[in-house]
């Protein structure tokens, strides 16, 4: 949950601090504002004369003045960061050799009393690790949900001692989504502009015009045209390449999407074309720019790419499938396919022998099949079910059905077939494995040791989708033979039990469902219970996840029948406790707010599930049934406030 912004406090108050001798402790930082705006204002000014003053002091010509002024300055600790910062630019080298030993020696504790738990963990001894450790500690920050790291990211901007690192921080906290409504941007804006105080810093300012920008619900072109230019000319002016092309790469496209939001098309298109040129002719960086461009729907900017050197695209089938979108999306669908055609072929799998049997070797076709499953599953994360429907296909019309590899295709085809409520031909996907594992042991001992799927998996997956295929064929008698065997293979398997609860069966259907639903319940809340028990170790986000998942299983079945729905709602709001940000498990949220009553909550969470996963058939047919209800809910409402 959002944490309240608390006020900062001032400089005198940071100036009580108490620094023990190991190092120097962190508790605040100086709030931005005018000095004639504060009650403490003489007291700052007071302050940055002293402050200035002994910096003078770091090139006094007496070897015990400068001893003094430095030792007075590691005593004033953070509150001299700022200007100890800008002094290692000093034109006299004495006061910028101190300075710089002064700001690498200050140890800070990073976190505040106000941070959050998960925060204060991120942050414990960040400031003794590499710089790959501490760009993943600014990454976990970033990942908090609802901008709960915003203040850290500040903090690590302001005083983290490695230029390239605070950038970094400052480019994080500008990736974010920026907050739905004016209040939340105001708050947001507030953190930063006091998080950073008088802080000079390149990042700061970008930061600074940032939180501008928020607070009054706009984008100033101009200023960070400006800033790009400035960081253009630094870079330019270095003799090889660094991190900090990509911090301008980066700064490129943060712009480049806040100007398409405020609807500054030809600007966004401008910014993005300009930053190609930071894009190096290397394989992972040009994937970068691609999948940004998708991501944005900047479909030109694909093809330029692809003008620069189309042979990285021709020899790469993820990028292939990339020109593909941006010509379909740019109405050149002819020319597309023959780029899907073209990526089909890429990793070639031999055609099988009459008896079922590859002419391939067995590491040459687990090699290309692998390749193909892979992108079949970047594809399905970009909303191209099409294609990569094709790619199973492929995989399972060339590959021996005793593989691990056909079987793995065929799963992961049934659930497309099956979110797009083809049920029939989801179950007639899964037959062929189901009944080659009934008779060969060995393969069944494949499947369960290479995949995460076992046997039981495939039987309750297929008698499911049957039944439910029975159901739009109007066959009823056929569904429930179909779930009977559904159950008996998978007895915790929730959608089954919903499946069941939602037939109308006689009364001794809805006796046994119930019983079962009873049973799956309580074993649910056994294994919550068993994995809370377990002694603390090493694996606590496997752990975390174990139990979140537990807690989802127990809300989703529980919301979608008759289940306990208080609970069922508490246990959802911790799986996404335990594991934020998952649209599986916000779908399931939203699904006990609808059950409770609570249309509105349930269609603003649904609407959250959707942005996580946007091209998901079944929570988007969600959202349009919740928006649905909802108005309903508010029209009989009104109709019955106006008979009043």
């Amino acid at each position: 949950m959002p944490k309240p912004t608390l006020p900062f406090p001032t400089a005198t108050a940071v100036a009580a601090v108490v620094f023990g001798l190991m190092g120097i402790v962190f508790a605040g930082s100086l709030p931005r504002l005018a000095a004639d705006d504060r009650p403490d204002a003489q007291g700052d000014l007071q302050l940055r004369e002293q402050v200035d003053r002994l910096i003078d002091q770091l090139g006094d010509p007496s070897y015990a003045k400068r001893i003094r002024a430095r030792g007075e300055l590691q005593r004033m600790g953070l509150l001299a960061f700022d200007a100890l910062h800008a002094a290692q630019m000093n034109d006299d080298s004495e006061i910028a050799m101190a300075a710089r030993y002064l700001v690498e020696s200050l140890q800070v504790s990073w976190s505040t009393e106000d941070d959050s738990t998960d925060v204060r963990q991120i942050l414990s001894e960040y400031g003794s690790q590499s710089e790959v450790e501490r760009k993943s500690r600014m990454d976990r920050l970033a990942a908090l949900p609802d901008r709960e790291g915003l203040a850290a990211l500040c903090r690590l901007v302001r005083f983290e001692t490695k230029l390239r690192l605070s950038r970094s921080a400052a480019l994080l906290i500008m990736q974010q989504p920026i907050a739905a409504t004016v209040e939340g941007r105001r708050r947001n804006s507030a953190v930063i502009e006091e998080s950073l105080g008088s802080n000079a810093r390149e990042a700061a300012k970008w930061l600074n015009l940032y939180a501008r920008d928020l607070a009054g619900g706009e984008y100033d072109g101009p200023a960070w045209r400006a800033f790009i230019s400035a960081e253009r000319d630094r870079v330019a002016s270095q003799t090889t390449r660094s991190s900090d092309d990509l911090a301008v790469l980066e700064l490129y496209r943060i712009c480049a999407v806040r100007a398409a939001e405020f609807g500054l098309e030809s600007e966004s298109l401008d910014l993005a074309t300009e930053s190609l040129e930071l894009v190096e002719s290397r394989k992972q960086p040009l994937r970068d720019a691609v999948e940004w461009a998708l991501d944005h729907k900047m479909w030109t900017i694909v093809l330029q790419l692809l003008r620069r050197d189309p042979s990285d695209f021709k020899n790469d089938a993820w990028l292939s499938y990339a020109v593909a979108q941006a010509l379909a999306e740019t109405d050149n669908e002819k020319e597309g396919e023959r780029w899907v055609a073209q990526a089909l072929e890429l990793a070639p799998l031999a055609p099988l022998n009459e008896d079922g049997s590859s002419p391939m070797t067995a590491d040459a076709r687990q090699q290309a099949t692998q390749r193909h499953l892979l992108v079949a599953m970047e594809l399905v994360g970009r909303g191209r079910f099409d294609w990569a429907q094709r790619e199973y296909r492929y995989v399972i019309d060339r590959c021996p059905i005793d593989t691990s590899s056909s079987a793995d295709a065929r799963w992961k085809l049934a659930m497309i077939q099956s979110e797009f409520e083809q049920h029939r031909d989801a179950a007639e996907t899964l037959q062929p494995t189901v009944e080659r594992m009934k008779i060969d042991r060995d393969f069944r001992r494949i499947v369960e040791r290479e995949l995460i799927y076992s046997f039981d998996d495939f039987e309750a997956r297929m008698h499911y989708n049957a039944a439910l295929g029975h159901l739009q064929a109007e066959q009823p008698e056929e569904a429930a033979e179909a779930l009977k065997a559904a159950i008996a293979a998978d007895p915790l398997d929730g959608d089954i039990l919903i499946a069941m609860y939602r037939y109308p069966g006689d009364e001794q259907w809805k006796r046994d469902t119930n019983r079962a639903m009873r049973t799956a319940l309580t074993e649910f809340e056994r294994m919550i219970r068993d994995e809370e028990r377990q002694i603390v170790g090493i694996n606590q986000l496997q752990r975390k996840r174990i139990i979140s998942h537990y807690c989802n299983q127990y809300a989703w079945l529980a919301a979608n029948t008759n289940g306990d729905l208080k609970r069922a709602l508490a246990y959802s709001r911790r799986s996404l406790e335990l594991t934020p940000k998952l649209a599986s498990l916000t779908d399931t949220l939203s699904h006990c707010y609808y059950a409770l009553g609570d249309y509105d909550a349930a269609v603003r969470t649904q609407r959250e599930a959707v942005a996580l996963e946007p091209h998901s058939p079944p929570i988007r047919r969600q959202l349009e049934f919740f928006i649905k209800k909802q108005q309903e809910h508010h029209a009989k409402q009104n109709a019955a406030s106006d008979d009043s």
